[in-house]
């Protein structure tokens, strides 16, 4: 989950880093397809082999008394008291993210600055450090329940198992980098889906070679065959005009994420790809600062203003994919139909399309 934090004053700052050092070393820098989605696979290609290290410098670090270790790789600097498992494989598999990241949808640039990621061993430490980072805001940053705060290009989450916390790495390093690289901020029904659409993998065993495949997430396409089932569905309008923190209360937030999770392949391969150019014009304007005059010359300087201050879903959808929600409606729904039907999620387990023969 991204949270609406932009930047961490400087002496908030340096109190995490004092307190997240332990009194240790301070040299420490800080605590329908025509075109389905292709795999990004990140290794020397060699099957079984193991992709080369991409740390660069790994010095020790503790977190309070726990003792932890900070790593640095070309694009992170992590900061870790997980359990050994996930430390080993957070290196190589961040980086390998970093590209799906930069290259699934559209090519995009890399971040200026290396970006910092903390992993705690634990919800108790993870609370502790989000308390120190934002102080008297992080109280309703600890009512998520799988332990993921992302702001200001910082990522700060915890163990939960050896492959869920990679997925959650995915998810929020998707909102790490959008933080660190964009100019300007998507919506959230589009950022979410991005999140979530990022979050697909597969790995060899005993190595660290990773392939992103984003229909390869059996959490979000289970979720949207029960809501589908139930009658639970949303409408694209409805989508737009709601996000997750608005769907916890009612406790449909699962159900929004797995439905703007299958909106970024619908608009990425369904309809024949007729909304793939808007969908890659809109993520390449965020990037470039662009949205806001796209808007205005589409309709108008009062929609540009609405947009900057609300970022709703209107505006954005009939400056980037048309006038016509009700026949995108349509195609949407019918597109969740065929991704449910009988016999995709043995696909889906495999990480290919349901589309596809």
């Amino acid at each position: 989950m991204k949270l609406k934090v932009l930047r961490i004053g400087s002496l908030v700052r340096r109190a995490l880093l004092l307190l997240c050092a332990g009194g240790g070393a301070l040299s420490l820098s800080a605590c329908e397809s025509t075109e389905p989605a292709k795999p990004v696979a990140f290794g020397d290609g060699s099957p079984g082999a193991a992709a080369p290290s991409p740390v660069i410098a790994r010095d020790a670090w503790t977190f309070g008394s726990v003792q932890g270790v900070a790593i640095t790789t070309r694009s992170y600097r992590i900061y870790s008291t997980a359990s050994q498992p996930v430390t080993a494989r957070l290196p190589s598999f961040l980086e390998a993210a970093l590209v799906h990241d930069r290259t699934a949808i559209v090519d995009l640039p890399a971040p200026s600055e290396r970006l910092e990621t903390f992993v705690l061993g634990n919800r108790s430490e993870w609370t502790r450090c989000v308390q120190m980072i934002w102080a008297e805001k992080a109280e309703p940053y600890l009512t998520i329940q799988r332990g993921a705060v992302t702001a200001g290009g910082k990522s700060v989450l915890y163990d939960i198992g050896p492959r869920d916390t990679l997925v959650l790495a995915a998810h929020e390093g998707w909102h790490q980098f959008a933080q660190a690289t964009f100019k300007e901020q998507l919506p959230v029904w589009i950022d979410e889906g991005i999140a979530t659409y990022m979050e697909g993998f597969r790995s060899e065993a005993g190595t660290d070679r990773f392939a992103f495949l984003p229909w390869s997430n059996l959490e979000r396409f289970d979720r949207l065959r029960d809501a589908a089932a139930a009658g639970a569905l949303m409408n694209l309008r409805e989508l737009m005009a709601s996000s997750p923190s608005s769907q916890i209360s009612g406790g449909d937030a699962l159900t929004w994420y797995a439905q703007v999770w299958v909106l970024i392949h619908w608009l990425h391969e369904g309809d024949n790809g007729a909304f793939r150019p808007g969908l890659e014009r809109l993520i390449t304007d965020a990037s470039q600062g662009t949205i806001l005059k796209r808007v205005e010359d589409k309709l108008g300087p009062k929609a540009a203003v609405y947009v900057r201050q609300r970022r709703p879903g209107p505006e954005i959808w009939r400056t980037y994919f048309g006038d016509d929600t009700d026949r995108a409606n349509d195609s949407y729904q019918a597109f969740i139909a065929a991704v449910v039907a009988t016999g995709s999620r043995d696909k889906i387990l495999m990480g290919r399309s349901p589309f596809e023969p």
